[in-house]
């Protein structure tokens, strides 16, 4: 129904009594009469136009609060910070303050049961899924890490360990035919690879006086914290699989697996030659801090430098077009053998060459025993993944004396 028709009605209604008004002054009672009729009619009209404006209004608002009540709509400017009210009471083992608007809320967001993002109670630990509202913040802290995880195949998984089929790069090719003859058959080969999927926890403290504050965004205030932590988790799992490439290391003594570069030139013979070319177009360079001192040296025989900044993107470097991914030294060390230093290098396709298999997202919990006599809370974070190498041909490692 238009709303403004009842104000079109009160506008006329306005207009007439005017008129009315001057008849009365000129003492036109005749044409007041007729005028007196009309203005009659008008508020008759405006009465019962107003009357189904309100009933039409009454019945919008109570379906809409009826929606409300049965969760099938919610205000969307209440809704994140409902779910964010719910999510900490859980965590903070406050459920029996949920209210009913809250506990909608996150039902709303998360899902029926076993779907991606769930708040679901795990009564075995005591813990809660972080769901994806705060999942995001915990992303965006991430960005300030070299997170290796960004290179290699994340795949998710509901199991705990398990076999990946993998179907390695075949020569397969289309085959010239005559017309009404059989078309030669390519066999196709799938290898698989096994995957174990292991717990692991990080504790952070946190005060006790934040627990009344049902409005803290717990992500915000210890994301910091927990990316790091996930990300340092990550990156030495990744480097493990990528280390046992370069050197070994038994009684504190290690002994390089690759025979030292001297030149460029061997650099180059290794990207370009020795990487088996299906890898070649998707290849980076990852290295640490006294591998890309190295590679800013490297001039060619005119004195140009093989080194250079990506003009697409800023804090990028390339050598020969590849991508190099610079690591601190302290997440990646150089390797030391004989009073000699070497700075790794892994060339190749990460993706190809690393798989991430993870369950779940990150679960939260928390103690108050922990932190008792400071008034403060223990917040236990565990997530579950694992790494698997299944492609071994898609990197190479590589060493250069400095």
């Amino acid at each position: 129904m238009d709303l403004k028709k009842s104000n079109e009605i009160a506008q006329k209604i306005n207009a007439k009594r005017l008129e009315l008004e001057n008849y009365k002054r000129t003492e036109k009672y005749t044409e007041a009469q007729s005028v007196a009729t009309e203005l009659n009619k008008l508020v008759d009209e405006y009465n019962v136009q107003a009357a189904l404006e309100k009933s039409d209004f009454e019945n919008l608002v109570n379906k809409f609060e009826a929606e409300m009540k049965n969760g099938k709509k919610k205000p969307p400017d209440d809704e994140k910070k409902l779910c964010n009210r719910a999510f900490n009471k859980l965590i903070f083992g406050r459920e029996k303050y949920l209210t009913d608007d809250e506990r909608q809320a996150y039902l709303n967001v998360t899902g029926s049961p076993g779907q991606p993002g769930q708040i679901e109670s795990i009564d075995g630990k005591g813990g809660y899924l972080v769901p994806e509202e705060q999942m995001k913040t915990l992303l965006e802290f991430r960005k300030a890490y070299v997170a290796l995880k960004d290179y290699v195949t994340v795949v998710h998984t509901n199991t705990t360990s398990g076999r990946y089929p993998i179907l390695p790069f075949q020569q397969l090719q289309f085959q010239a035919f005559d017309e009404m003859t059989d078309i030669s058959e390519s066999d196709i080969n799938f290898d698989e690879a096994t995957y174990t999927i292991s717990d692991r926890g990080l504790i952070v403290p946190v005060s006790k006086q934040l627990v009344a504050d049902a409005d803290i965004d717990v992500m915000s205030l210890v994301g910091r914290m927990l990316a790091e932590g996930a990300v340092v988790a990550e990156n030495k799992a990744i480097l493990a699989e990528l280390n046992n490439m370069i050197a070994t290391t038994e009684n504190n003594v290690t002994t390089l697996k690759v025979t030292p570069i001297t030149s460029y030139k061997a650099f180059n013979k290794a990207l370009l030659r020795d990487l088996d070319g299906i890898y070649y177009n998707q290849a980076k360079i990852f290295t640490n801090q006294d591998g890309i001192t190295y590679l800013s040296n490297i001039v060619d025989a005119m004195n140009r430098p093989l080194f250079t900044p990506d003009v697409t993107a800023p804090d990028t470097y390339r050598y020969r077009g590849k991508e190099i991914v610079v690591i601190p030294n302290l997440t990646l060390p150089s390797i030391e053998d004989s009073q000699k230093r070497y700075a790794p290098f892994f060339v190749g396709d990460m993706k190809a060459y690393l798989t991430f298999f993870e369950r779940q997202g990150m679960e939260l919990a928390t103690s108050e025993e922990l932190y008792f006599r400071k008034y403060g809370l223990a917040l236990r974070a565990v997530v579950r993944w694992g790494v698997k190498v299944t492609d071994a041909n898609a990197m190479l490692a590589l060493a250069v004396e400095f």
